[in-house]
């Protein structure tokens, strides 16, 4: 079936690769050109069919438990291939110069993609985190990756309960129905590392159940060591393209996803420190069910945030969630120095108030005080519009730039840390990433890390509250934290 589905999947997009080069517009089109673009087609169609029958072997590697390193190095080995060739064949026929016009690139930045969408899907695990990172990120990838990659959500197929089951027996070596007076077979949740299950204890405790999948670490560390190769290629045959930051990242933050018990006493500690406040929610965790691969929490419900219609049927206001929103994650940041660094949809619950849930703390982390201070600065200096302190507060918070940088660029560089949109009406977000490439060095990854957070939180106020400020709101929490430091 698995076969049939990358099989049906690959003809539809060799259809849609041949129906984008025959409907590229050009004012006068070479022969040769066309014939060029035909061969290109050809080539990349190759690669699709090959890369289909490695994710089908990949699929049932993890099936079997047999041959997944060798079958998921090979799927991503092809990959890079296929988009390293294509590109070196464009940058081959650059040097005669009618034969590369600006379509064939863009032709060739659409195929590339796709298949990494694709793979990305098919292969989940790391390359799911790595892909949503990598949407963030003007500034390395060209515009039709943005819009692809931004496209993937952190979920997969959930695994089989009886490999479920295995993984609690084993964590507290006993059967679930021991411990549970019932667990929900189904999950209500399945992401890239772990589900979460439904339960009650025999105490009658509600109880959310939070498995991680067998083996994932395994495959974690062969798809850093593969993508590791990748990127060490790509910079030698293309220097200016920068993709070590998203291993970077991958390799701070999934250490940190992966030990749940490091998961248990963020979460209790991030509750404890919201427990002045009526209107946020923060599951407690039991310590005693609890283990690295399994964490057991009491389960709370509510409405997704982004349900609009869910919210007004409850009778809760959009706009008072998203001023709450705002105002709890500039409290963390700037009064707390604790973050709920993930908020994405899918962790974000409201309740009648409103209250808000924040779930899944696997990546809720300290801030250091030097960053605190540093993000407090760019607050500052963006409502006095002070871009000589706006460089120095960037700066101070470990971005290096360079003497030259201007205006324009500045401040699309806080839009990419700090959440803001491009103003795509001025500039394409491949020219942005150019401009800021050439501007900043390397970006620390605790920086990366915020600036992740606050694009999501942007993204969500946006559509609880397109007109409401939340600078207006963070800039209520700044000036204590700078009579604190003071």
């Amino acid at each position: 079936m698995e076969w049939l589905l990358d099989q049906v999947a690959t003809v539809r997009h060799a259809i849609e690769d041949t129906r984008a080069v025959l409907s590229v517009k050009n004012d006068v089109l070479d022969p040769l050109v066309f014939i060029a673009r035909l061969g290109d087609l050809t080539r990349s169609t190759s690669f699709l069919w090959v890369e289909a029958h490695l994710k089908t072997l990949e699929y049932y590697s993890r099936v079997i438990h047999i041959g997944q390193k060798g079958s998921r190095g090979a799927a991503l080995g092809t990959l890079a291939v296929d988009l390293l060739s294509g590109y070196t064949a464009l940058n081959q026929r650059g040097r005669w110069h009618r034969l590369v016009q600006p379509q064939d690139w863009n032709l060739q930045h659409q195929r590339g993609a796709s298949r990494i969408l694709d793979t990305t899907a098919a292969l989940g695990g790391t390359l799911i985190k790595a892909g949503q990172f990598a949407s963030t990120r003007p500034d390395i990838l060209p515009t039709p990756y943005i819009q692809s990659l931004s496209k993937l959500q952190d979920s997969v197929p959930p695994h089989p309960w009886s490999e479920i089951a295995g993984v609690i027996r084993q964590e507290l070596g006993r059967e679930p129905n021991e411990i549970f007076e019932w667990i929900a077979p189904e999950p209500v949740a399945a992401a890239s590392i772990a589900q979460v299950h439904r339960a009650r204890l025999y105490d009658g405790r509600e109880v959310a159940v939070k498995v991680q999948y067998p083996g994932i670490a395994g495959i974690i560390d062969t798809d850093l060591a593969v993508l590791q190769r990748i990127v060490t290629l790509v910079v030698q045959l293309y220097p200016s393209i920068q993709l070590q930051p998203i291993l970077d990242y991958l390799r701070e933050t999934l250490p940190l996803e992966l030990d749940f018990r490091r998961e248990a006493a963020a979460m209790t500690e991030l509750r404890d420190a919201l427990r002045h406040r009526t209107d946020v929610i923060v599951p407690s965790a039991i310590p005693e069910l609890s283990t690295e691969r399994l964490l057991v929490m009491e389960f709370i419900d509510g409405v997704k945030i982004t349900d609009r219609t869910a919210m007004l049927n409850a009778s809760i206001s959009p706009s008072e969630v998203a001023r709450l929103l705002n105002d709890v994650y500039a409290e963390q940041i700037f009064r707390l120095g604790i973050l709920h660094a993930d908020p994405h949809p899918g962790n974000l619950f409201v309740q009648p108030g409103p209250r808000l849930v924040l779930l899944d703390h696997g990546l809720t982390v300290h801030l250091k005080p030097a960053l605190v201070e540093a993000l407090g600065e760019m607050v500052h200096a963006l409502l006095v519009a002070d871009f000589d302190r706006l460089t120095k507060a960037l700066a101070q918070a470990g971005m290096q730039l360079d003497q030259q940088v201007d205006i324009s660029t500045l401040l699309q560089l806080v839009g990419v840390l700090l959440g803001g949109e491009q103003d795509k009406t001025d500039m394409d977000t491949l020219e942005v990433g150019q401009q800021l490439g050439k501007s900043i060095g390397q970006i620390p990854v605790e920086l990366i890390l915020m600036g992740r957070a606050l694009g999501l939180l942007d993204g969500i106020t946006k559509q609880l509250d397109p007109e409401l400020d939340a600078l207006e709101i963070v800039a209520g929490y700044v000036p204590e934290m700078a009579a604190s430091h003071l």
